[in-house]
């Protein structure tokens, strides 16, 4: 955020140095094509990150289970988690080509953001048995989102309110698309201690079950499943902006604007780094695949542009 902001301090000084070039100009500037350029700052809402995935249960698992191979029906139920992610603060940056026609102006807009979460919580279980392992089999049970990275394509409509001065307040509204990535990571770590593990004790009741010390209890004991990936999904969305210019000569302008941004919901899979410990399959020829959904992804910027008119 540091970084952000003394970016977002020095665009301010330019731009003010700028207000020395001052000379008499029109209130609106003229109709015709003109280009600008946003500096700022993004910053990301807070979002819940579903995940779910097509694996089998431990005890159906070739290398856990003596080698024996399990056949799937289709019918098995998927392992389904979700984690609260905070918000997160970046930097923006952007291009635009415009035409003004009196009071309106309509433009296509190119942007980027990064915000960085940064942000793990306690995984929060949707089936039945990963609730009843939290604690004890599964020791650490955590994940969330690092970066949201997104390269965006819209288009704006403008309406500028003319104040017979060189201020000139705007509101607008754009559609667009945006190839939007997140760092996300999950684990699933189970206890080193192997009294802990009940998987393949019959039921037993973990670490109060003298029972639950078979062998194969003792090599799960400590395995871990780890997802470590850039996802990425295109989604569509729009943003509603206002701010206010100042005219500083016939050609240019400087002013602060504000956005506001609202996308779709991110869908992405990947295969696990490892699961329980190998690789992500349950030895069945299946690829073992997570799915991670957010629920719409939302940000709001505050930018400092210049505009020149052709």
């Amino acid at each position: 955020m540091e970084r952000e902001m003394k970016m977002f301090r020095i665009s301010a000084r330019v731009l003010a140095c700028m207000l020395l070039l001052l000379f008499p100009c029109r209130a609106l500037a003229a109709d015709g094509w003109y280009m600008g350029m946003d500096l700022g700052i993004a910053m990301g809402q807070d979002m819940d990150v579903a995940g779910s995935d097509n694996d089998l249960s431990t005890q159906n698992d070739k290398f856990w289970n003596g080698g024996t191979v399990y056949q799937r029906t289709g019918n098995e139920e998927r392992t389904m988690w979700m984690n609260p992610v905070d918000g997160g603060t970046g930097i923006l940056a952007g291009f635009s080509l415009g035409y003004r026609l009196g009071n309106f102006r309509g433009e296509g807009e190119y942007f980027y953001r990064s915000t960085t979460h940064d942000s793990r919580s306690n995984t929060i279980g949707l089936d039945p048995a990963t609730e009843r392992k939290r604690g004890e089999e599964l020791q650490i049970l955590d994940g969330g989102v690092d970066d949201v990275l997104s390269h965006n394509f819209f288009a704006n409509l403008y309406y500028d309110f003319n104040t017979d001065s060189r201020f000139t307040p705007y509101v607008g509204v754009g559609v667009g698309v945006a190839q939007v990535s997140l760092d996300y990571f999950s684990r699933w770590q189970r206890n080193t201690d192997p009294r802990c593990i009940s998987t393949f004790s019959g039921g037993g009741t973990g670490c109060n079950d003298a029972n639950a010390r078979n062998q194969m209890n003792q090599r799960l004991a400590g395995s871990a499943t780890i997802a470590d990936r850039k996802l990425t999904d295109t989604l569509f969305g729009y943003q509603l902006l206002a701010g206010m210019d100042y005219q500083v000569s016939d050609p240019v302008s400087i002013g602060i604007k504000f956005r506001w941004a609202d996308f779709g919901e991110f869908k992405d899979e990947a295969e696990w780094d490892q699961l329980r410990g190998h690789d992500s399959t349950n030895g069945d020829g299946v690829r073992v695949r997570y799915k991670v959904m957010t629920d719409d992804i939302q940000f709001w910027g505050l930018s400092l542009n210049m505009k020149y008119a052709f």
